[in-house]
């Protein structure tokens, strides 16, 4: 892996995202697959949907369900019975399948070096992350919890990494935002004059970012 893009020196402040950066997302992902044989053409097309919203930098007060009738024109369905799938399945059956085992191993570790370092920490998550923090057993120790979706923005839009900085005060120029995606977790920190670092990119699992720490 390459070195760091980044020196302690750097941030004074932390955000992370939470799938595919907490966990390895293709794993968890397994647990859907009861669910897209039930719902194999709304499901199927979820994701796509939400890139085409990604793309569009679309802004709602409802993102939710803009997803949800752009879902429903695509596959024939009604808005209302795509929101009710997506509330079901993504927001309610999912994240009861997280656990304690789910997260990466040394998690809690790097989690428990940025609190002994003082440092404040947030997450920032295109969707709802409560209860899938809850059920890993990383519930503690955010200063906010940010859900993009909620704001009416996604990723790559800066809007979830400025209100982590707001909430934490600092400047988002002194925040360093761990995630795993390029086109989104390190374009939103670019939007946002912030510093990043990706899993899977500069390092292969984030327990490697322990030494930023120490």
């Amino acid at each position: 892996m390459p070195k760091l893009p980044i020196a302690r020196d750097r941030f004074d402040a932390v955000t992370f995202d939470v799938d595919g950066t907490l966990y390895p997302l293709p794993l968890q992902r397994a647990f859907l697959l009861p669910y897209l044989a039930m719902h194999p053409l709304l499901l199927g097309n979820y994701n796509a949907v939400v890139q085409e919203v990604r793309t569009e930098r679309v802004r709602s007060t409802d993102l939710r369900g803009e997803v949800a009738r752009r879902l429903g024109e695509r596959v024939g369905a009604n808005a209302d019975r795509a929101r009710q799938v997506i509330n079901q399945v993504i927001h309610g059956a999912w994240p009861s399948t997280f656990s304690p085992r789910t997260p990466y191993g040394g998690i809690a570790e790097l989690l428990a070096a940025i609190d002994a370092a003082g440092i404040p920490r947030s997450v920032v998550s295109d969707y709802p992350a409560e209860r899938k923090l809850a059920n890993m057993g990383l519930e503690s120790g955010w200063t906010a919890v940010i859900d993009c979706e909620g704001l009416g923005a996604y990723k790559p839009q800066p809007d979830g990494l400025l209100a982590a900085a707001q909430a934490m005060e600092v400047d988002p120029s002194r925040v360093l935002h761990i995630g795993d995606r390029a086109d989104t977790d390190g374009a939103m920190a670019d939007e946002a004059g912030a510093a990043c670092v990706l899993i899977g990119e500069h390092v292969r699992r984030p327990k490697a970012l322990l030494e930023l720490f120490a």
